[in-house]
């Protein structure tokens, strides 16, 4: 490997052999806001480009160019194009669109998916038999085996990796007598496909340092190819001298005229594509200094989420709880307000913890009675909407909460402070007494199904029309003459506000037409980046559906919680399951992607419990809250709570701590794991703990430009040692987890920036933060 010094011989001879580059061309505010987002292909290499995602204004686009591809009008519709791919379209290239004159090029992948037939002997379960696992969200009824002989067979398109799966019959589940098994870390086995992709795997880009004008990486295998893009604009290969073991790329000298901007490469071979490796700029310069990374730069980001009602109570005059017989204390109001956050703001709260982002939960007006029914277990309650999620306005604040004034108030002060603040919106559905539905009930879904049954909870057969319950219906959001009424509304809280962005409640269950309709009119409208991330629970390629330049920018990977939870709580499960979680997870969203990675959320056990065996994942977690006194966890559980915030702060995306996980607050299922937050006055020493070391890896994350834009491997070392590696520009950041109650060895070179080792092991339970330099 070349140090650094010789990098900078090879740059200087690359400046010397080239002719000096003239600037081209590109606008103060170009026609695609942001970096343009793949376009993927299907496994027969035909997409349809919708324009509108990348281009507000697509009757100003001039034409389209696509080597090696067709590209033509779909119909007579303005702005969608179907590309159709020749034999000699490679696996990655780039669409460019002419735009009022000016190139814009857009990423083009062909499908990676490989076909692969799964069979079994007829005669093991009773028929008919479906098919169901991590590919198509768990969805028991989406795929039905087709009989074949003595076989029933399903043919599937699958990316590379693992995926686990199951048969559902006769309403009981069968594993694979034909394929391996995995623990599913609930008490019961998937079988595990092993997909291989069509050859050997691209290597992966990683940048080995830079200079004022030049960007060096380690060069990639001779039979991968190497594209740069600056912003959306793809450069001349003479930007790019390939040597024997580093490349150097010569910065364009217009982005000397732009505050901000970004290259951006792009690597391939015949069998796949390489994740896109960024390499940000400040006035055409590559950035060594995390502190010159603004708030607004996403990458940057770390998040913490409270429950308005359950955080802070700084103004007892609005408080306002039912205080019925029939709702249980857990299920009422407790009394936390806007004023309570602000409060907790100007104390410094969020900046001695480390965070730059607070995520607010929905302050809309909600019912002031109680709702809905828990009937189970001799337990019986109704409640109150303390959690924010059954609006009967979408722009009105709940008093209960505050009022305009204190949340503008925490959005100017918050500013100051160089915090976001991203608000948690509910589009799907409202509660029955709002006006919308009491005005308009046809612009809801029908509770019924056609065979007369409820349409409520059916999350995946029936997921864009599904109820949450009675008395919260489900807007059709497929109909534009409501989802433009509904997108105003949304449009409200950053302009008459001005929230940074927003967290989408069931992003899963509203139609595509309601996300590229919102996130059309807040670039129409807003001239500041807004940050939306949507929850969807489901598979990488579902959740991969909904990011796009045109609709949102990220979503939270639950598949990876999902791995690292079971993992880290349970020491029978193979660390390779969170290697392949995370692999999958960056291919589909990159390594530079601003998905939500949770410590836990207001639908989950507090991870503490579990890891202290609190509470069972195979138990009914909500009863267990209301049953039972989940006390103090074990010291070990604190410590395996530690190495859970590492890890999400050790990886690419946004790291998002759910209120009381930096202390180590215990609970069951909710309502149990919403619990009024305690303070730093009211800690223990286990719990200081765990803060002191939330404190220091955020301290680590905002200051390393390897820990926000840094490419990523992640290695299971041995059976218990979990590695991450992050490099950028010569600097690489290093996390070990051990998940053990054993000392494992570790490779320690290099600057020890949180741990330590005693004669190269590292202690049981312990994370070690390394950074070494070129």
């Amino acid at each position: 490997m070349k140090n650094l010094a010789s990098l900078l011989v090879i740059g200087v001879l690359f400046s010397c052999t080239q002719e000096e580059k003239v600037s081209f061309d590109y606008p103060d505010h170009p026609a695609i806001q942001g970096l343009a987002t793949s376009i993927q292909m299907d496994p027969e290499g035909r997409a349809v480009f919708n324009a509108h995602d990348y281009f507000t204004e697509v009757n100003s686009i001039d034409s389209i160019v696509a080597p090696k591809a067709t590209v033509s009008v779909l119909g007579d519709t303005l702005g969608y194009y179907l590309i159709e791919a020749t034999d000699a379209l490679p696996i990655q290239s780039f669409l460019r669109v002419y735009h009022s004159g000016q190139a814009y090029d857009i990423p083009l992948q062909r499908s990676r998916k490989v076909t692969i037939e799964i069979r079994v002997k007829r005669g093991l379960m009773e028929e008919p038999v479906n098919i169901f696992g991590s590919f198509n969200a768990w969805n028991r009824g989406a795929d039905e085996m087709k009989i074949e002989g003595d076989d029933l067979v399903y043919t599937g398109h699958f990316q590379p990796g693992k995926i686990e799966y199951k048969f559902f019959s006769n309403g009981q589940e069968f594993t694979d007598p034909n394929a391996p098994q995995q623990s599913n870390g609930i008490g019961g086995f998937n079988s595990v496909l092993d997909v291989q992709a069509r050859g050997e795997e691209p290597a992966q880009l990683t940048s080995y340092g830079a200079d004022e004008s030049m960007v060096y990486l380690k060069t990639p295998p001779a039979s991968q190819s190497l594209e740069l893009l600056w912003e959306n604009i793809k450069l001349p290969s003479d930007y790019i001298e390939r040597g024997e073991d580093t490349t150097a790329i010569r910065i364009p000298r217009t982005a000397l005229d732009f505050e901000r901007s970004t290259l951006r490469f792009f690597s391939s071979n015949e069998a796949g594509w390489a994740r896109e490796l960024r390499v940000p700029l400040a006035n055409g310069k590559p950035i060594h200094d995390a502190s010159l990374v603004k708030r607004d730069d996403w990458n940057s980001a770390r998040m913490y989420f409270m429950m308005v009602d359950r955080f802070a109570n700084g103004d007892t005059t609005n408080d306002a709880p039912l205080n019925q017989a029939d709702v249980l204390p857990q299920a009422d109001y407790m009394g936390g307000d806007i004023a309570g956050i602000l409060e907790k703001l100007r104390s410094g709260y969020f900046e001695e913890l480390g965070v730059n982002t607070i995520w607010l939960s929905p302050i809309t007006a909600n019912p002031r009675d109680a709702w809905g029914l828990w009937d189970k277990g001799g337990v019986k309650t109704r409640f109150s909407a303390y959690h924010g999620y059954w609006p009967i306005s979408n722009i009105r604040i709940d008093n209960r909460f505050g009022d305009s004034a204190v949340v503008q108030t925490l959005l100017d002060e918050a500013h100051a402070r160089g915090l976001n603040v991203v608000l948690d919106y509910v589009a799907n559905h409202v509660h029955q007494n709002h006006p919308v539905y009491q005005n308009h009930p046809e612009w809801a879904t029908s509770l019924y199904l056609p065979d007369g049954t409820l349409n409520t909870e059916k999350w995946d057969e029936h997921r864009l029309t599904t109820w949450f319950d009675n008395h919260l219906p489900t807007l059709d959001l497929r109909k534009r003459e409501v989802v433009e009424p509904m997108t105003d509304s949304a449009l409200v809280w950053v302009t008459k506000f001005d929230f940074d962005g927003f967290r989408h409640d069931a992003t899963k269950h509203i139609d595509l037409l309601y996300w590229r309709t919102l996130t059309r009119k807040v670039k129409e409208n807003v001239d500041r980046p807004i940050y939306q991330i949507g929850e969807t629970y489901g598979s990488a390629e579902l959740i991969a559906s909904y990011l796009s330049t045109g609709m949102l920018n990220a979503q939270f990977d639950f598949n990876a919680y999902d791995a690292i939870v079971a993992v880290l709580a349970d020491s029978t499960q193979p660390l390779s399951r969170v290697v392949d979680v995370m692999n999958a997870s960056w291919d589909w969203y990159g390594q530079h992607n601003t998905m939500g990675y949770i410590s836990g959320n207001q639908d989950r056990s507090r991870f503490i419990s579990l890891a202290s065996g609190d509470v069972q994942f195979d138990e009914d977690q909500k009863l267990a809250g209301y049953t039972r006194d989940i006390g103090k966890p074990s010291e070990e559980a604190y410590q395996k709570l530690i190495l859970l915030h590492f890890f999400n702060h050790s990886i690419p995306g946004i790291p998002v701590i759910y209120y009381g996980d930096e202390i180590g607050m215990p609970g069951a299922n909710d309502p149990d794991n919403r619990r009024m937050m305690r303070f730093v006055n009211d800690l223990d020493v286990d719990e200081n703990t765990v803060r002191n070391a939330v404190r220091a890896i955020e301290q680590v994350r905002s200051s390393e430009m390897a820990m926000l834009y840094g490419s990523v491997d992640i290695e299971a070392v041995n059976d218990n040692l979990l590695l991450i590696r992050r490099s950028y520009l010569g600097t690489t950041i290093t996390t070990y987890l051990n998940r053990s109650g054993v000392p494992q060895p570790v490779n320690a070179e290099g600057e020890i920036l949180i741990g330590e080792t005693r004669d190269g092991m590292l202690g049981p339970y312990e994370p070690l933060v390394l950074k070494s330099t070129l």
